[in-house]
């Protein structure tokens, strides 16, 4: 077994300073604190840019504190969540009043982690739940499983819901499958990788996913509309906005924004991956996060840089939008938290941290669901989810046997389902205010 090099010997700071001339000194302090600026942040692109506010905010009372309630013109969808953040626009806003304390109503064990949302049939009798089992169940909202699907392969796709019922969702085994509210399977497409985008519903009745570099358009009976190829792997669930057009992230660095016909609007070069899905605005705008430490907002029509936001840490999960437009983020380490950016300028206005471990790997997956008290629920890497007011205290914090990394979903009487990495689905029973 070969030796390790020897490290070369190490000369003192001080040493160092008292054996350089004045001069010498001077040039070497200057360009130590040109250095340390440089590494806290500076613009970029020519956008504005804001650094995540650090341990003096926090030490000043910095928190997820929201401004008054929004007005009553912020969208919301009317129903359950039935696809990832509830909408194809990525929102995360759920009408009601979500539990009080973290009580179990009941929990189920399925077949391997739950890294996907859990959904909602149209008329909220059934959840569905995929699973890195393979496996795509129906629960019962008293928790037992109806019955089951082998998709044959890991499934990280949050399933989206049909008007019909059809439940669609990808695996991957590269396939994506349409499955009857029976648990039938409807039809298969194969795909050309993993299909691990949560699918979103375009205006015109196509489904939308991605698999490897490739975006899919598919219609209700299984057949390719059309097909996007980016440079890179598309990790992003697409968001869709209500004209039809498409909002995509990719590991060629790049945001695109697609026409209803699958042709490019617009691309932009965000200087690093983009893994995690989009957010739109309720004026257009759409909101990316990316492995640069940082979210953005490009204006919907050419896809400038509004701004850029530096929030410390990767921002991989998808982004939420607040009903009074601030935009929610999951940030990894080394100091995982939930943070809130104001829409108007880009500041940190709050974050709320977890603990970690100082990894830059570890952090929150997502950005938080808001009910309509406005508190915020979200899981964490600490195997735990949270729910925290609009004043930004804790109102609770429900430990798993793993990391939370699906979002959460609010169901209509204000119970809170959490899936967990643990395979297990908790449902957090609705309590009185």
């Amino acid at each position: 077994m070969g030796l390790r090099p020897s490290k070369p010997p190490v000369l003192s700071l001080p040493r160092v300073l008292q054996a350089l001339p004045l001069v010498l000194l001077v040039t070497l302090v200057t360009v130590l604190v040109v250095v340390r600026i440089r590494r806290l942040g500076g613009a970029r692109s020519g956008a504005p840019f804001h650094a995540f506010p650090g341990a003096d905010a926090a030490a000043e009372g910095n928190s997820l504190r929201a401004p008054p309630l929004a007005a009553a013109s912020a969208r919301v969808p009317e129903h359950v969540a039935r696809m990832q953040h509830g909408d194809a626009r990525r929102s995360h806003r759920a009408h009601g009043h979500g539990p009080t304390e973290a009580k179990v109503a009941w929990k189920t064990q399925l077949d391997g982690p739950i890294q996907a949302q859990v959904v909602a049939s149209p008329d909220e009798s059934v959840l569905y739940v995929a699973s890195l089992g393979g496996t795509l169940s129906a629960l019962g909202r008293d928790g037992h499983v109806a019955w089951k699907v082998d998709l044959h392969g890991r499934v990280y796709s949050t399933p989206c819901v049909g008007n019909d019922g059809t439940v669609y969702v990808g695996s991957d085994a590269r396939s994506f499958y349409a499955v009857a509210p029976t648990g039938t399977v409807r039809w298969k497409l194969d795909t050309e990788s993993d299909a691990d985008t949560g699918p979103a519903l375009a205006p015109n009745g196509t489904i939308v996913f991605a698999s490897g570099r490739t975006v899919y358009a598919v219609g209700p009976a299984g057949t390719v509309a059309w097909r996007f190829r980016a440079k890179g792997k598309v990790f992003t669930a697409p968001a869709v906005a209500e004209d039809g057009t498409m909002y995509v992230g990719a590991q060629d660095h790049r945001a695109y924004a697609l026409a209803p016909n699958g042709t490019v609007r617009w691309s932009v070069d965000l200087g690093a991956d983009v893994d995690g899905a989009p957010a739109i605005a309720d004026d257009g705008d759409v909101y990316f996060g990316t492995d640069a430490d940082e979210i953005v907002r490009l204006s919907k029509d050419k896809g400038d840089i509004v701004w850029r936001a530096r929030v410390g840490g990767y921002v991989r999960g998808g982004l939420s939008i607040g009903r009074d437009g601030d935009v929610l983020a999951g940030v990894y380490g080394p100091l995982p938290r939930q943070v809130r950016v104001a829409a108007a300028g880009g500041k940190v206005l709050g974050a709320f941290d977890v603990a970690g471990t100082g990894a830059r790997d570890f952090g929150v997956h997502g950005g938080a669901l808001e009910d309509d008290d406005g508190t915020l629920y979200f899981g964490g890497q600490d195997d735990a989810a949270y729910a925290v007011d609009r004043s930004g205290k804790l109102r609770w914090r429900f430990v798993t046997g793993a990391d939370v990394d699906a979002p959460l979903t609010l169901l209509n009487d204000g119970s809170l389902v959490v899936a967990s990495d643990d395979g297990m689905v908790y449902l957090l029973a609705a309590l009185a205010h």
